[in-house]
């Protein structure tokens, strides 16, 4: 062991040891000053063995061992700072009996030590002693009450709970919070402690009783609050909620309960109401970078680019290395048809988002009708991790459809369903390959695996269950799929536009006709447009239809789907 790797308890030993040498007095005579010096040798050999031993099995992690090694060394010694350390380590070793009898030696060499007295009943309590556990806290809580007020018995209480944690969660542990918070009824504190402990203890009775006092003596305490909001969320997500309004409403400033109800309100998608949530946190943090970016993504999420684009800048401003911001403002960019300001961002992106922005660069390519070039620039790039791998297939796969070229896309999807995992997207992507094709069979056999995967998907739901209405001899069985995956998914138009077009291939257009205008308000497609011409035009209302086929026409001349529609009904 070289010297400047010494065990810290071995250093601080030195002194312990140098003093031990020099106990002996000069009066004595000289066999007596040799026995002396001989007893002390002895002892300082002793003690070094004892902490060597120890601190040797703390580096290994035998804690056990470790305790009672420093234990002997505190009990020969009498040193008090080697006492106390050695309780300690007792303690968390959980070795209560020696904690026991090294925190009543602490305890008789401070007796004004909260902390030796709080040692003492931590091990009371691991030996099943509670009532003495008990006295003991309280002793410490007294003590610390008159040297340090209630500012000192706060944080002694929060000690305690902490401590007490450490042992089972039992009614036990429980009940010894509670004789202590009953000590000092008029303060919030110790309600406090008690229902956070009944919480981590699974008692949320307890814990809500608590709380609800701690409230009443400190009605617009915000640490209050969120505990109330935690122990209610385990119950009751609504009642966590709706308390969590009415506290904002009465305590505007409280942001830290502010912040804990976006997060659930995050949690249950209520993007709307947690986009709001964070616009007020944003106000009263505006230097935040991650509270701006959260509402970044809220903004994004509740399809507000610009407002969105505003809080990401902001929040790069602050924090100008967030390579997840550059992305996102690179995707709000290129969805703004803003090309160039698209590249500058992506280009920024650093690590651990390169590969998707490099991905994106290439793919941005096919919206500027530059299909080459996007293959030219993704057949470059080297995937290094599986789910790299399955990202660059399915951009490659999507720039092969684009350039018509759906047998060489069937190629580089099925050699990347060689490896393992993330073949969810394979599979859909590989169908709709399969499709074009005219390869029904193969089509029906990845989309009822994809189904296998992921039964409750409404995407793998609807698209097997679209297959069926639109190429297949099962419209029923169709609209059974796409009516579940509504279920799971109500506002996603193209689920709609299934279920609007199985109506409309069982005949039943009046029926039709509503889901398919929601797909279209929703999406604006031109295959979705072709669907709802069709079902109009089925039902009499030919002005309408071709209004409607007019309309997507001049968006998207090309589309199959509607140029299929229009060959049926030709436009006069």
């Amino acid at each position: 062991m070289t010297r400047r790797m010494l065990p810290f308890a071995l250093v601080g030993m030195a002194g312990l040891l140098a003093g031990c040498a020099t106990m002996t007095s000069p009066s004595k005579p000289a066999a007596s000053s040799a026995h002396a010096r001989a007893s002390l040798s002895d002892l300082r050999n002793k003690l070094f063995y004892h902490v060597l031993v120890g601190d040797i099995a703390g580096q290994q992690g035998r804690l056990g061992e470790a305790a009672h090694a420093f234990g002997q060394a505190a009990q020969e010694s009498g040193d008090q700072g080697l006492t106390r350390r050695s309780a300690l380590l007792s303690l968390y070793a959980r070795r209560y009996a020696q904690a026991r009898q090294l925190a009543r030696l602490w305890v008789r060499e401070a007796p004004a030590s909260a902390g030796a007295l709080e040692a003492l009943a931590d091990a009371n309590l691991g030996l099943g002693r509670v009532v003495l556990s008990e006295q003991g806290f309280e002793r410490a809580l007294a003590l610390v009450t008159v040297h340090e007020g209630p500012g000192g018995r706060a944080f002694a209480f929060e000690h305690i709970a902490t401590l007490l944690l450490r042992h089972r969660p039992s009614p036990q542990v429980v009940a010894v919070m509670r004789a202590l918070s009953q000590h000092y009824p008029h303060d919030a504190v110790g309600d406090y402690a008690l229902a956070d402990l009944a919480r981590q203890s699974h008692h949320p009775r307890q814990a809500l009783r608590a709380i609800n006092r701690a409230l009443v003596l400190k009605p617009y305490w915000e640490d209050a609050a969120v505990l109330k909001a935690r122990i209610l969320w385990a119950q009751s997500p609504p009642a966590a909620l709706h308390f969590s309004r009415e506290f904002l409403q009465a305590n505007p400033e409280a942001t830290r309960l502010r912040l804990d109800y976006a997060r659930r309100l995050v949690s249950l998608q209520y993007w709307q109401k947690a986009l709001a949530q964070f616009q007020v946190i944003s106000e009263a943090a505006p230097n935040d970078p991650q509270v701006l970016y959260a509402a970044g993504l809220l903004a994004l999420r509740t399809h507000k680019p610009l407002l969105a684009r505003k809080y990401l800048k902001r929040s790069l401003a602050l924090a100008p290395a967030d390579s997840h911001a550059k992305l996102y403002l690179g995707e709000i960019a290129e969805r703004a048809r803003r090309f160039a300001r698209a590249r500058y961002y992506y280009r920024e992106v650093g690590p651990p988002y390169r590969f998707d922005a490099v991905v994106r660069l290439g793919l941005m390519s096919l919206k500027e009708r530059q299909p080459l070039l996007a293959w030219q620039k993704l057949v470059r790039v080297v995937p290094r991790t599986r789910a790299e791998e399955v990202t660059l297939a399915l951009a490659r796969n999507q720039v092969l459809v684009t350039l018509h070229r759906y047998s060489e896309g069937l190629q580089v999807l099925s050699r990347a369903m060689v490896g393992k995992g993330h073949k969810s997207g394979l599979l859909y992507a590989r169908a709709l390959d399969e499709e074009k094709l005219g390869q029904r069979s193969a089509v029906m056999r990845d989309l009822r695996a994809l189904l296998v995967r992921h039964p409750y998907d409404p995407v793998a739901l609807n698209a097997l269950g679209y297959t069926l209405i639109n190429h297949g001899h099962h419209p029923r069985r169709g609209l059974v799929l796409a009516r579940k995956a509504l279920v799971l998914d109500p506002k996603n138009p193209y689920i709609l536009d299934s279920v609007g077009w199985a109506y409309y291939r069982l005949g039943q257009f009046r029926a039709a006709v509503p889901y398919l205008r929601k797909a279209l308000a929703l999406a604006h497609d031109p295959t979705i447009a072709a669907h709802l011409g069709a079902a109009l035009w089925s039902q009499g209302r030919h002005a309408q239809a071709l209004q409607v086929w007019r309309a997507a026409l001049a968006k998207d001349p090309d589309n199959a789907a509607l140029k299929a529609q229009i060959a049926r009904h030709p436009l006069p």
